[in-house]
């Protein structure tokens, strides 16, 4: 039968405070790894040492998303009664792998941020090669496009009150196609979210991450949903706190407004005023705290069926698998040898 590892005793709390640990040591390796694109505004352009930005993407690939999986590895030892420790979680073991894995995800995650990057780099062509009247005017001419289809469905459903076509119907369409785009991305980021868990798990036993990951999540999808939607609630202090300091409160509408009437008149658009006094604060009491629980949950959803797997088979169970029915996991042969880093 499989060895479960065994370790001393975490008490929730402690291992609670473990991963806050973790993750405020994480969040000062992202800034140090995000530091070098300051580069790009702190030099004139063409400076030779702009290209200290590159060393952003190298630091993400040869250490940070390593230790992701590393944090995947510390994070799933608990359902084998070990305890969670720093130097599992920042350990450089399966080097390769991690990298290999690491650059697979963000492959993914790329190929799920293509229409956002599509849109954003179509929107940023047009403003920077497009004459502002010209502009205007397309911006006009298709949000008179999109309320008269939006008019035509409305009264096909016996509704009245149409709306105007104009600029600021433009620029709503405009962010609810940005929108779109940005709700795409973050559904790849949830199918994507389980995988560093299997893939921990599958390593542990010495099986292929990906076969794994495919029977994991077959057919739990929904499941996989509703964990978000848990991640998004415990995302609401954020949400909320942000909203009660960004002043002025202004609406969509009004903000639309502002910018489209910066387009007419030519004038400047409306300065973006950052409080990151208040962001920090934000980050540490609000954000911060819940990333462990947010981490903990996703884990526990990822790794269901294979703790399922290495539960003893029930002996009261009237028909419960025999010997040669039981899971794989559970064959009468020596643990598989851990790969060495």
């Amino acid at each position: 039968m499989q060895k479960i590892r065994r370790g001393a005793a975490q008490n929730p709390l402690a291992f609670y405070l473990y991963t806050l640990l973790y993750a405020f040591i994480m969040s000062l390796v992202y800034a140090a790894a995000f530091a070098p694109l300051l580069a790009l505004f702190l030099f004139e352009r063409g400076s030779a040492l702009q290209y200290l930005a590159l060393l952003c993407p190298l630091v993400c690939i040869f250490i940070v998303l390593p230790l992701r999986f590393s944090f995947a590895q510390a994070l799933t030892g608990r359902y084998h009664r070990s305890a969670f420790s720093l130097r599992d979680a920042f350990n450089f073991s399966l080097y390769g792998e991690k990298v290999a894995e690491g650059v697979v995800y963000v492959l993914h995650l790329i190929k799920w941020a293509l229409p956002l990057a599509a849109a954003g780099w179509a929107l940023y062509y047009m403003y920077l090669n497009t004459e502002v009247f010209a502009l205007i005017k397309g911006i006009t001419d298709f949000g008179t496009a999109v309320t008269a289809v939006w008019n035509g469905l409305i009264g096909f459903f016996g509704a009245k009150n149409p709306l105007p076509g104009g600029i600021t119907e433009g620029l709503f369409a405009i962010l609810g196609i940005l929108g779109l785009c940005v709700l795409i991305l973050l559904l790849g980021t949830m199918r994507n979210s389980a995988y560093r868990y299997i893939w921990a798990e599958a390593t542990e036993f010495d099986k292929n991450p990906r076969y794994e990951a495919r029977r994991s999540l077959r057919g739990r999808r929904f499941k996989q949903l509703g964990v978000a939607l848990i991640n998004l609630v415990l995302l609401l202090p954020v949400l909320v706190v942000l909203y009660r300091i960004i002043e002025p409160k202004e609406t969509l509408e009004q903000l639309a407004n502002q910018y489209a009437d910066a387009l007419v008149s030519g004038t400047a658009l409306p300065a973006v005023v950052i409080p990151y006094g208040q962001l920090a604060i934000v980050f540490f009491a609000c954000f911060l705290p819940l990333l462990p629980v947010r981490r903990m949950i996703t884990a526990y959803f990822a790794t269901a069926r294979i703790r399922k797997q290495l539960l003893p088979p029930d002996p009261g169970q009237a028909n419960g698998p025999t010997q040669d029915q039981r899971p794989p996991l559970y064959e009468d042969k020596p643990a598989p040898a851990r790969r060495k880093p």
